[in-house]
């Protein structure tokens, strides 16, 4: 079925070369941002004014009488309404289209007919999309900013998914370096043989800990002793290939629990350790297609400078890899099994230089799919009080940010809820909301400052106030007796006159569908967050009110109706922000 927004462009498009003999090619339509202007404006009368020589509002005023010549309609149930309540022309020369009360209606029985794929598309439909998201190094625990990775990964695979795509949400494991071999030699001098206490990868972790202090007052000897731990590792040693596999099996166990916790799931895993070969043999051809050359250290560098991109080493003077090495193999296979249409790397802002000479090299080595290769980056996230670092052990690990906001939003449940029958289990739904929704509401390239008491509030434009929106409503709708299953006809209410808030929860519903496809085309779940926020206000302002269960007759009916509509969308949005709502609040 056509948007409204093409219709309108369709018919722009026909009503100027009606008049004025003239092939349209891009007709701008938008929603203006004060809705009591219209639902859609278009500015094509200011951009073929130059072309007539004519005052636009003039332009505007007789496009407007000949849209509304057109007589577009729409059938339900075999009456047909019409779509626009009013087509009119404003100064300095837009056009606004107002949607008719009857078109709004409508929509109701669009939710209730798609429920739970409602806003759903098939622009994707027989493409492949891989969303490589977490790729946590398996030496310590997940922090707080692995966190928004996981949002943001997992968020934009449920919204490609909805749009049709076939998605393959995939982790990929840096288990290759010398980061590991920092916690593989500690392990070794002071630890060999100690099973971890408590969770696995927070062990791990402290042993990494426990290395960069130690270097900063013996830093010759332990870079020898570390270079030569993977020295042994990349020539497949037998006991350092042992104690590797034990110390990253540590960190797999214990990051089974966060990713259950943060409602994360990858369909394949795949890990740098397997593509350090291949990776060598693109180094090679590299330096046979004269984009890379050894150095006088013997390094293989890329040399990029004539691209304005810096150069790039593709191996270490010793032969070994690094994370480069790894990466474009590991391209060239998933291109070559997965076919992909696009393929997108969640890698934190500080790393977009680097995929910037991946992609280069990969396209100067004549890979055709180079070109589908995008970088989602993404700002870094701190506390209130200041910033982390891994190496100086104030890294704020998302196990106990999680676990602080389940307490938190218990608090805040036994203050703020009346009745929750079960208050462990909603409190750790609440808190997954207020950490999700927290992060995904800001656009992904700013800087987070991570505020424990503005996300878990059940108030303003948080997780926590989305899902008492949705339960309110959810609590109207059993008081009222309404049970999953709703018949909604547009004839029976084609005479309701509907009030302002019961438009303004239909301008918000219709919009959905537009919301996710804009979400989907621009990589950006902050745009369905928001979106969210905005439709709860707008549900929230009329809960407070207008009646509903003590409204009367077609009234009520149509009001009830309104309610499950705007649970349907709210739950759908929330879905794609990876938060699974709670019924009762």
């Amino acid at each position: 079925m056509i948007s409204v927004s093409e219709l309108i462009k369709e018919n722009i498009k026909r009503a100027v070369k009606s008049l004025y003999n003239i092939d349209a090619e891009d007709v701008n339509v938008e929603h203006p941002e004060n809705e009591s202007f219209g639902d859609f404006a278009s500015s094509i009368s200011l951009s073929i004014s130059k072309d007539l020589r004519r005052i636009p509002i003039e332009i505007a005023e007789e496009l407007s009488r000949e849209l509304l010549s057109y007589k577009l309609d729409f059938e339900s149930d075999s009456s047909y309404y019409p779509i626009f309540f009013s087509i009119e022309a404003v100064q300095p020369g837009f056009i606004n289209f107002k949607m008719s009360q009857e078109w709004l209606k409508q929509q109701l029985t669009n939710v209730l007919t798609s429920n739970s794929s409602f806003g759903s598309n098939n622009i994707g439909s027989g493409k492949t999309i891989i969303v490589e998201y977490s790729q946590p190094n398996p030496n310590k625990p997940m922090h707080i900013g692995h966190s928004r990775n996981n949002f943001i990964g997992s968020s934009l695979s449920e919204i490609f998914k909805f749009c049709g795509y076939n998605v393959i949400r995939m982790n990929y494991m840096d288990d290759w370096g010398t980061h590991i071999c920092k916690s593989m030699l500690m392990y070794k001098k002071y630890k060999d043989g100690e099973e971890p206490s408590g969770k696995p990868d927070h062990y791990v972790g402290n042993l990494y800990i426990m290395y960069e202090k130690e270097h900063e007052s013996n830093p010759t000897v332990l870079d020898k002793e570390l270079l030569e731990m993977f020295r042994k590792l990349e020539n497949h040693d037998q006991e350092t290939v042992e104690l590797w596999q034990k110390i990253v099996g540590w960190v797999y166990e214990g990051w089974v629990t966060t990713y259950q916790n943060e409602n994360v799931v990858f369909d394949v895993w795949t890990y740098q350790s397997e593509h350090t070969k291949g990776g060598k043999d693109i180094v090679n051809l590299a330096i046979e297609k004269g984009i890379a050359k050894k150095d006088e250290t013997g390094a293989v560098v890329a040399r990029l400078g004539k691209y304005g991109i810096p150069d790039k080493v593709l191996l270490r003077s010793d032969g070994t890899s690094i994370y480069i090495t790894q990466d474009t193999q590991l391209a060239r296979d998933n291109f070559e099994k997965y076919k992909f249409d696009k393929r997108f790397y969640v890698v934190d802002c500080r790393q977009s230089g680097y995929f910037v000479q991946l992609f280069k090299i990969l396209d100067l080595l004549g890979f055709d799919w180079a070109k589908r290769l995008y970088h989602i980056s993404y700002g870094t996230v701190s506390l209130p009080d200041g910033s982390m670092s891994s190496r100086l052990g104030n890294v704020v690990n998302a196990d106990d940010v999680f676990d602080k906001l389940v307490d938190l939003e218990e608090d805040e449940a036994r203050n703020s809820l009346k009745d929750v029958s079960n208050i462990k289990e909603t409190s750790r739904k609440v808190a997954l909301a207020a950490y999700r929704y927290g992060m995904l509401r800001v656009d992904s390239k700013q800087d987070i400052i991570f505020d424990y008491s503005k996300v878990t509030k059940f108030e303003g434009n948080t997780g926590p106030y989305l899902m008492y929106s949705y339960a309110r409503a959810k609590s109207l709708l059993e008081k009222a007796g309404i049970k999953e299953e709703v018949n909604f006809n547009l004839k029976l209410f084609e005479d309701l006159l509907l009030v302002e808030k019961e438009t303004l929860i239909l301008r918000g519903i219709y919009k959905f569908p537009e919301i996710v496809l804009k979400s989907a085309n621009n990589f950006m779940p902050h745009i369905v967050a928001n979106y969210l926020y905005d439709l709860a206000q707008r549900f929230n302002s009329f809960y407070a009110d207008i009646p509903v269960l003590n409204a009367k007759g077609e009234e009520r009916e149509f009001r009830l109706v309104l309610v499950k509509c705007f649970a349907q969308v709210m739950k759908n949005g929330l879905m794609l922000l990876g938060i699974d709502v709670v019924e009762k609040m």
